[in-house]
């Protein structure tokens, strides 16, 4: 494991995760008054070991460790924060609104649960093995979450001063609700969590307890962080951007040009959000993937059907979706 310096007092620490993006970046942010961790990992033994690893190279002390701000409650991120703040004593910090996200999902879910889940996806294609398939693939990812006991929750657009940094907090929607940023704004960094990656698009899905439109609260929040004096954004998964505006409007382009083929499928007909996501995704899916897929299609069509360019017949039992 490298463990990469790549600004003053700033540490970028890869703990590998079981999944295809291999490692979540997590970071060490010294402050000259003590040290800020943003970000845990998944909780397995190997990225336990690495960390391990982080806290002898590093010399993490106890009394040394401020804080773990966890930007947002994806097991790759709090997975293992309990864990963490354990081993080092610090406390564990959220946005607010990400934290009471994170209660909500990690509650006892009931048969009502189960009958809504059920019925969402059957209405956009599935059959009733293929949902039954997919709830427990949601088991399976809820069991990869402890919530610590206790999590401090911040405010958006808090600002704090730990030593020589000024840190502020950003809200960021679409990816998750209230996915938080942190900006450095003296030494022009931001963390941009999964909100901002440097080659893939970050999945934006609606979600069988989801509201609103995601895709639209997505690109708003990305619209805003065009606003920010940023000279280096650092990712939780791959590389440092190095043009953080350029990325945004690449992410733009991406969501444009993918409303396009969504508009240009339909065409020939109405189809439900399965056969779009087969479609629009041509390489063969197994079922983790093809969840991920179907909740990106959805959250195209709900954009555009809210901004009037395509519809929705409520069929039985189907959803159609038409231009």
């Amino acid at each position: 494991m490298t463990i990469d310096t790549l600004a003053r007092g700033i540490t970028r620490v890869p703990i590998p995760v079981p999944l295809p993006v291999h490692t979540t970046n997590c970071y060490v942010l010294d402050s000259g008054d003590g040290v800020f961790i943003v970000d845990a990992g998944m909780d397995t033994p190997e990225a336990r070991e690495a960390w391990e690893y982080a806290i002898g190279t590093l010399h993490l002390r106890e009394a040394h460790v401020r804080g773990i701000f966890v930007t947002h409650f994806h097991p790759d991120h709090l997975g293992l924060a309990a864990w963490l703040s354990g081993r080092l004593g610090a406390p564990v910090r959220m946005m607010g609104g990400e934290r009471e996200a994170a209660r909500q999902y990690l509650r006892p879910w009931t048969q009502v649960d189960w009958d809504r889940f059920r019925d969402f996806y059957m209405t956009h294609g599935l059959t009733r093995v293929q949902a039954a398939d997919w709830w427990d693939l949601e088991q399976a990812f809820r069991q990869g979450l402890t919530m610590p006991l206790h999590v401090e929750p911040i405010q958006p657009d808090h600002e704090e001063y730990q030593g020589r940094l000024s840190l502020v907090f950003l809200e960021q929607g679409g990816h998750t609700e209230h996915q938080g940023l942190v900006w450095l704004p003296k030494q022009r960094i931001l963390f941009t969590g999964d909100q901002v990656l440097a080659r893939i698009t970050p999945n934006v899905s609606l979600w069988p307890n989801s509201c609103g439109n995601p895709l639209q609260e997505y690109l708003e929040s990305l619209d805003r962080l065009r606003g920010l004096d940023v000279a280096l954004a650092l990712p939780a998964h791959e590389t440092p951007i190095d043009n953080l505006h350029a990325r945004v409007d690449a992410l733009f382009e991406h969501h444009r040009q993918r409303g396009e083929k969504v508009l240009e499928l339909l065409k020939s007909g109405g189809q439900t959000g399965l056969e779009l996501t087969c479609q629009l995704f041509d390489r063969p899916l197994h079922d983790y993937q093809l969840r991920f897929a179907l909740g990106e299609t959805l959250a195209h069509v709900e954009y555009l059907r809210q901004w009037g360019a395509i519809r929705v017949t409520e069929g039985m039992p189907q959803r159609i979706w038409r231009r």
